[in-house]
């Protein structure tokens, strides 16, 4: 858990990268918390863990993300009716404040971890010649970015810890 916190504050003026999956819960979450464990997205996750989630958001500066996270979190976003245009609401605010990468597809595949990862994951990973902190629960993409070197927090094990900053 120290590490964490070392991570958090080392990355503080840099930025945060947020996976897609952490991203849809902080959405979902800003839309209506009540809807996370019934999303079918979400479900996986309780109001406690979007809490932790925007209290480690808030500690950072700058929101990274890809256009290839933010068309895959567009398309998760399968809500309804009023949810539907809050989220909608929540995701532009996002990307307003938000610091987006993009590197070109066709580069992106080249990427050894493509064939494992897939093009989302594989252009976060790409990323990962920047000086940012990556938070993730997805265990490839966590093994993938630690064997680059490259400083990740697994979010599901400040889940288990009930990390709390």
């Amino acid at each position: 858990m120290d590490d964490a916190f070392q991570l958090i504050r080392k990355h503080r003026g840099n930025g945060l990268l947020v996976d897609t999956n952490l991203l849809l819960l902080y959405l979902v979450g800003k839309t209506n918390p009540g809807r996370i464990s019934n999303f079918k997205r979400t479900s996986r996750y309780t109001v406690e863990d979007f809490n932790l989630l925007g209290q480690i958001m808030a500690q950072f500066r700058t929101l990274i993300t890809t256009p290839h996270v933010l068309t895959e979190l567009s398309n998760l976003g399968d809500l309804q009716g009023e949810e539907r245009l809050g989220f909608r609401s929540w995701f532009v605010h996002t990307i307003e404040q938000a610091t987006e990468y993009r590197d070109e597809s066709r580069l992106v595949v080249k990427d050894p971890s493509f064939d494992r990862l897939g093009l989302t994951d594989a252009a976060i990973s790409a990323l990962s010649r920047h000086s940012y902190l990556f938070l993730t629960d997805d265990l490839d993409l966590y093994v993938t970015l630690l064997k680059r070197g490259v400083d990740v927090v697994n979010f599901s094990y400040l889940q288990h810890l009930r990390f709390t900053l």
